[in-house]
């Protein structure tokens, strides 16, 4: 078994803390399988997205009149492609090592890769309910889409550890939060707040650097447009292998409701010592 408790009670401090002491007693298996399925896809994309700026930008540097239907060129709409592709290999990645880790504290890469196309169609299939409803949430005044956000939340978890269809999975998500809906909000609200703050440490020193090269080269309109293309694709990558954070505090958050509402570790616990 695991020397980290995945199912145990927690309050909103624990949830933070234990999201970083996962990644602290997984790094190496859980930074092997984002190294080998996810980061190659995110660089691709960010240099296309990159690309697509950069090509927007000498274009309006050289044409301040220039229409803004020049950013969506060919490279930038397959970066988003494939940028949308990436974000869906982090997530099931994440949670498929995260549901392999309630076993074992020897997460094998290989485990995950057999894992990894069931769980990843199942939860492009969710996803697409979800974006459905939240947005017919959203078309009443937003807050319903907010409500509705947060309902589903921990969905994503259920799918994967539950192994549970899409509509199963949105279902038991609605139960779980039911009566924890404030707490669901704080987890999702503080730590997209540490994942943005800690996404903006390394790219303020990089943003200021890009500053001063652009200052020296500011007669070079391709220049600039090749630097603030690259800087804003490098952005991209950067700010979505930090939201791997958010992701292992959802499934924590779903530990933490399958705990109060029916004590799954509490039970496992006495009929250990019995």
């Amino acid at each position: 078994m695991s020397d980290f408790k995945l199912q145990k009670y927690r309050d909103l401090g624990g949830i933070l803390t234990d999201s970083f002491t996962y990644i602290r007693v997984h790094y190496k298996s859980l930074g092997k399988a984002l190294g080998l399925l996810v980061l190659p896809f995110y660089i691709i994309s960010g240099l296309l997205v990159g690309s697509g700026y950069s090509s927007f930008f000498t274009a309006v540097m050289d044409n301040p009149d220039a229409s803004a239907d020049a950013l969506f060129s060919g490279d930038f709409l397959i970066g988003m492609l494939l940028l949308a592709f990436s974000s869906g290999a982090l997530l099931t990645v994440a949670l498929t090592h995260i549901n392999l880790a309630q076993d074992t504290n020897d997460v094998r890469f290989e485990d995950i890769f057999n894992n990894f196309g069931r769980n990843f169609f199942t939860l492009l299939g969710l996803y697409i309910l979800i974006i459905i409803i939240v947005f017919f949430g959203f078309m009443f005044f937003i807050i319903p889409g907010i409500f509705i956000g947060i309902k589903l939340f921990v969905a994503p978890a259920v799918a994967v550890i539950e192994q549970r269809n899409p509509f199963e999975s949105i279902s038991r998500s609605w139960d779980l939060v039911q009566g924890h809906w404030w707490f669901t909000f704080a987890t999702y609200l503080v730590m997209n707040i540490i994942t943005s703050f800690m996404s903006y440490v390394l790219i303020i020193p990089m943003s200021i650097l890009f500053g001063f090269l652009a200052a020296s080269g500011a007669d070079n309109s391709a220049m600039i447009g090749t630097g603030m293309g690259l800087f804003y694709g490098l952005l991209i990558v950067v700010a979505s292998l930090f939201s791997v954070l958010m992701l292992i505090a959802m499934a924590l958050q779903y530990f933490n409701l399958i705990e109060r509402k029916e004590g799954k570790g509490l039970r496992a616990q006495i009929e250990e010592l019995g």
